[in-house]
């Protein structure tokens, strides 16, 4: 338990160190639920790259952006609490790695391990790739 406290502590102060860029692509990750829990498919869908390349957890392959828009109403959460792990800055690239949990309409609850890469397009960020994965209850998330 001791380590996942220290990892925890030392999350929370690199993302207090973050700069700016950093914390607008976080708030466009903050903003990405949101806009979900919120049924804003317009603004959700501003936030991906026409260029997005990734793969969500539910698909068996690689998709692009049009294949993300089809799948917002088995996304949309009714509640969600992100943990955020690693925000990082690469020039004009931003990684940001997270924890997602997230309550569904049936009551079930969903935790997933989430990266993308957002990417600056003008005076905005945007997704430009990513990857999720199911959490199998065998992480520090859990323990």
């Amino acid at each position: 338990m001791k380590p996942i406290i220290v990892a925890l502590l030392l999350t929370t102060y690199a993302l207090a160190q973050q700069t700016a860029n950093e914390k607008a692509a976080w708030q466009g990750e903050e903003n990405y639920w949101r806009y979900l829990k919120a049924g804003d498919k317009a603004s959700f869908m501003a936030l991906w790259s026409d260029r997005f390349t990734g793969w969500p957890r539910m698909e068996s392959a690689p998709t692009g952006k049009q294949r993300i828009g089809e799948l917002v109403p088995a996304i949309t959460p009714t509640d969600y609490k992100l943990t955020p792990l690693s925000v990082r800055e690469y020039g004009n690239q931003i990684v940001i790695t997270f924890y997602r949990v997230t309550s569904t309409s049936n009551a079930a609850t969903l935790t997933a391990r989430i990266t993308h890469t957002w990417m600056r397009n003008g005076d905005k960020w945007q997704i430009i790739g990513g990857m999720s994965a199911s959490e199998d209850g065998g992480t520090a998330l859990n323990k």
